[in-house]
């Protein structure tokens, strides 16, 4: 008996007992798709283990399913037709077989996890569905649009502590100028920025901090997604998908600590509160204590996301969450890197200078709750209503250093105090319908939303070096300047979004081999400043896609998307309230998947067009935007991920993204009153030409070394325009990581040990730029050497 057939047996005898009931049924919407994914699904959906040869399943497809069966029913259907059968071992397992098997030459077997996908023990780099790309828990392989999926596996292996470091294995997504520790969430995804976070399809501030505590995968859907989910930024949308309550028992603590004085500690628990398995609950906790290698900067967390799962009837379920978060940090200016590159500053900075004050502050506190109710009216139709509600409050104090330098290094400095107030409302309502008419199998969407948020902002006056504000020298910092602190806040300036969407999606099957996707949305939004009407926009978003399967692992597709974009961010500097954003795209690629879906790709070719946009104004000039024309975003991405073999893992990324300013109507010099050339022809800020990554793991088991794996991954970008005016550019770079992991039994507990460093070689590099244009200076230096160990704890 081999060593892997050893393994899957211990796993198989270690966990616990359990069989579906024969006379209970399960809801199933499942597309064609190897039947390895199947019978992954059937094990997760019914709690059953299921165990089966690895090579008898290789290269078989399960036909749809689709409705409410029992366990032996649906393992008839997608099992009759590959000519399967399966049996019933000491009435604890099922086992998938084809024919009798010289005991001489048993197969290698695969334990399927009652949890499956899902399971905290799951270590695969794919996830086969996904719910961003239509509303639907759809297959990502027959989707026609690009969706890429980071699973918590990967998280893991990378002991990724911010949403920046999940992106990183996304291709054509780069950081954006989020002030340092995260003050903002903000990424550029296909050149173009974006300040819109979904957390389970809801829009989320970007001004707070996701915490990954309770992430279970992150989905990001490339181009506009308004058709779906209303306003948002045409590069793309990213979607965190949280963890979700589990029947079987399970516990984690984790402690991470490392470089700069961070102290992560992380606590999971999941189970029933009843006998019958009716009401559910999980627990996910964080606390983060960790300073930085930038002066003064610091980062304190707490976040607890309770979640509470109630099988009101087999066809009803009530799903309650609830999210808080208080954060305790500091903004951070960056360095001028533009004025040391241009000569302006005689010499090198060092990557820990900050203009900022040890006394400046940035805290938030953030609450969530949401209710999810969903009813499957028969086996074909299903309805979902949900209601979420956000509050947020940030104060911050922040000196900020941007402002021109002299020949010694002396750098201006203003100050600012601010109070924000986030309140946000949302509601959707979407029914679900599988039908045929003829030939043609449909998976049918409606649905309507309404959002309607309020912030409430005060500012304190802006202080200038006119107003007493000292300068700080670049080589030789001398903090302690605190004159302004105790400057009132003027008079609550508050913006108000609103918008009505209803939508319709038609996901069209035709023999298995063509996937239509159709739809259309229409919103009725407005956006109002203080007491000023509000103004009101109507805007249809329509979205058509194609996929032709000619190969069962090959797909081509196409699609084209036309949207209006995010939510408005201000008024222009005359008061005048713009006229929304647009976008459209065209898009064309492949996907492929092998290996029984362990080993996904894509590649996609895309043209993004961005119309009247609108570019947010820096201090002194709150909630202002300029209205600076048309841009453009072409290029090409490749994504791989998935199992090379049983024991080795990747991700792999290529983007190639050529931007360019195509209409530059007012440049942002002129509009503050500065005298500078137009844009036109020129690249986005932060968006390098060519960027990529490898990140892969081996596990050492599969060469007799148990519980050892390691890890290793480089990632690359080429040069950036600093500004869009690009008056600098931020030089290309290469940063290489590593991991080291141990994962023992001890009795019924899993313990692991892991060593991760990042930036091996300590790469000196810049991260981001501020990019408003060429009287900014602020750039954000990248990390050096890193260390970070982890001891967690699973049973």
């Amino acid at each position: 008996m081999t060593l892997l057939i050893r393994l899957s047996l211990l796993l198989f005898f270690l966990s616990p007992a359990n069989t579906a009931s024969a006379s209970e049924t399960y809801s199933f919407d499942l597309p064609a798709q190897p039947l390895a994914a199947t019978l992954n699904n059937l094990a997760s959906t019914s709690g059953t283990k299921l165990i089966y040869a690895d090579e008898v399943v290789r290269n078989l497809q399960a036909v749809p399913l689709k409705g409410s069966f029992t366990l032996e029913q649906a393992l008839n259907q997608v099992l009759n037709k590959n000519k399967l059968s399966y049996e019933l071992v000491d009435n604890s397992m099922i086992v998938i077989n084809q024919k009798k098997t010289d005991p001489q030459h048993l197969p290698e077997i695969t334990v399927t996890s009652p949890m499956g996908s899902n399971s905290p023990y799951n270590t695969s780099y794919t996830h086969p569905n996904a719910t961003t790309a239509t509303k639907t828990d759809a297959s990502v392989f027959n989707t026609p649009v690009t969706v890429q999926t980071v699973s918590k596996a990967i998280m893991n292996d990378q002991q990724a502590i911010n949403l920046g470091s999940v992106l990183q294995n996304v291709s054509g997504v780069s950081q954006g100028f989020n002030f340092g520790v995260n003050a903002n969430e903000t990424f550029q995804i296909r050149g173009f920025e974006n300040d819109s976070i979904f957390r389970d399809g809801i829009l989320t501030p970007n001004n707070n901090a996701i915490s990954l505590a309770n992430a279970q995968r992150i989905e990001v859907l490339k181009g506009p997604a308004g058709m779906l989910f209303g306003r948002t930024q045409p590069g793309g949308l990213v979607n965190v998908v949280t963890k979700r309550p589990q029947r079987e028992s399970y516990y984690s603590l984790q402690q991470q600590f490392g470089s700069f004085g961070t102290y992560r500690t992380l606590l999971d628990v999941t189970g029933a509160l009843n006998k019958d398995g009716t009401l559910l609950y999980r627990v996910n906790y964080e606390h983060l204590d960790s300073n930085s290698f930038r002066n003064f900067v610091y980062d304190k967390r707490d976040f607890i996301a309770p979640s509470l799962t109630w099988h009101i009837t087999q066809n009803t379920q009530l799903d309650l969450d609830f999210m808080y978060q208080n954060r305790k940090s500091t903004t951070d200016s960056g360095i001028p890197y533009d004025l040391q590159r241009s000569g302006a500053i005689p010499g090198k900075i060092s990557r820990s200078f900050r203009g900022n004050e040890p006394t400046d502050f940035n805290n938030s506190q953030f609450y969530e709750g949401d209710a999810t109710l969903t009813h499957r009216i028969n086996e074909n139709w299903k309805l979902r209503g949900r209601f979420s509600m956000i509050n947020s409050n940030i104060t911050t104090a922040q000196t900020s250093s941007n402002g021109n330098t002299n020949l010694i290094g002396d750098l201006d400095r203003g100050f600012l105090r601010t109070a924000d107030h986030f309140e946000s409302k949302f509601g959707t309502v979407d029914l679900t319908g599988h039908f045929a008419t003829g030939p043609l199998k449909h998976a049918l969407l409606l649905g309507t939303d309404y959002y309607h948020s309020t912030n409430a902002n005060r500012f304190s006056p802006f202080r200038s070096g006119a107003d007493g504000v000292p300068t700080i020298n670049v080589f030789n910092p001398v903090y302690g300047f605190t004159g302004f602190l105790n400057d009132p806040l003027g008079a609550v300036n508050k913006t108000r979004n609103e918008w009505v969407g209803v939508y319709v999606q038609d996901q069209i099957s035709l023999w298995d081999k063509w996937q239509l996707l159709l739809g259309s949305r229409f919103d009725h939004a407005g956006f109002g400043v203080s007491d000023n009407p509000s103004k009101q926009v109507n805007e249809f978003s329509p979205r058509v896609a194609l996929l032709y399967r000619p190969l069962s692992w090959l797909g081509i597709y196409a699609n084209y998307a036309h949207t209006f974009n995010a939510v408005n961010r201000g008024t222009t500097v005359s008061g005048v309230l713009p006229d929304p954003e647009k976008s459209r795209e065209y898009e064309a690629g492949l996907k492929g998947e092998w290996m029984d879906g362990k080993l996904f790709a894509n590649l996609a070719f895309f043209d993004l067009t961005k119309t009247n946009v609108q570019t947010p104004l820096p201090a002194p000039f709150v909630n202002k935007v300029a209205i600076t024309g048309e841009q453009r975003s072409r290029g090409i991405e490749l994504d791989l991920r998935g199992q090379l073999t049983d024991y080795w893992n990747i991700i792999a990324t290529y983007a190639y993204i050529h931007t360019e300013v195509l209409k530059d109507s007012a440049p942002l010099d002129t509009v503050i009153g500065s005298s500078g050339a137009g844009n036109t022809g020129h690249r986005f800020a932060n968006v390098p030409r060519n960027s990529g990554s490898v990140w892969t793991t081996y596990d050492f088991s599969g060469v007799g070394v148990r519980g050892f794996s390691a890890g290793a991954g480089v990632f690359v970008a080429s040069k950036r325009a600093g500004n869009i005016d690009n008056s600098f550019y931020m030089p290309g770079y290469a940063r290489v990581d590593m991991m080291l992991k141990y994962q023992r039994k001890i009795g019924p507990s899993t313990v692991t040990a892991q060593f991760n460093i990042q930036n091996l070689l300590d790469k000196e590099y810049i991260a981001s730029s501020n990019g408003f244009a060429s009287f900014i200076h602020q750039t954000l230096p990248g990390a050096p050497r890193t260390f970070l160990g982890s001891v967690m704890v699973q049973f």
